[in-house]
């Protein structure tokens, strides 16, 4: 196994740390946790380009860890009536388009080609943030433009992955 996909393993193992602490309401140390696997999400992603070791496992994974890691903290902030609940309903059903979508494209073609779009990789960021921004002590109308923004990102990015799974099932025709 490679440097950059124990990384990612690492990542996905941390997100019960930080659930848990932040269901316990364990202040400072989820924010710490949650940084760390924001910033291990970077370095996995250097570590396999720098040592030309990208796998598809790792292709699958990352990815993968991002999702449960947003998924989850969106889950329990809204649980914590730290953003609304339509918050995650937005973060969760994105996700759950691109699962079924990708599932749909590969029964149909046998492909499993993933290919990040940057509205995407945006999304991933903006989502990444609003939670950093959450766990923080900051001013409701702060709290309020970022979320704001995240959301619509994150709608632009649905209706982009939607638009190109479309235009693949087309093709199929």
């Amino acid at each position: 196994m490679t440097l950059a996909n124990k990384i990612t393993l690492l990542r996905i193992v941390l997100i019960p740390v930080f659930i848990i602490g932040l269901l316990e309401g364990a202040d400072p140390w989820p924010l710490y946790v949650f940084l760390f696997c924001v910033l291990t999400d970077f370095l996995d992603g250097f570590v396999a380009r720098m040592r030309r070791q990208k796998t598809t496992l790792g292709t699958f994974l990352d990815p993968l860890a991002d999702k449960l890691l947003l998924n989850a903290a969106f889950l329990v902030l809204a649980f914590q009536d730290r953003v609304p609940g339509w918050v995650f309903v937005t973060v969760f059903s994105r996700d759950l388009l691109i699962l079924l979508g990708w599932n749909l494209l590969f029964v149909l073609t046998r492909s499993s080609t993933i290919n990040p779009r940057w509205l995407g990789k945006s999304t991933t960021a903006a989502q990444m943030i609003c939670v950093a921004v959450h766990l923080l002590p900051v001013a409701p109308p702060a709290l309020f433009a970022v979320t704001g923004i995240m959301a619509a990102v994150t709608v632009l990015s649905t209706f982009d992955y939607v638009w190109l799974g479309g235009r693949r099932l087309n093709q199929l025709d």
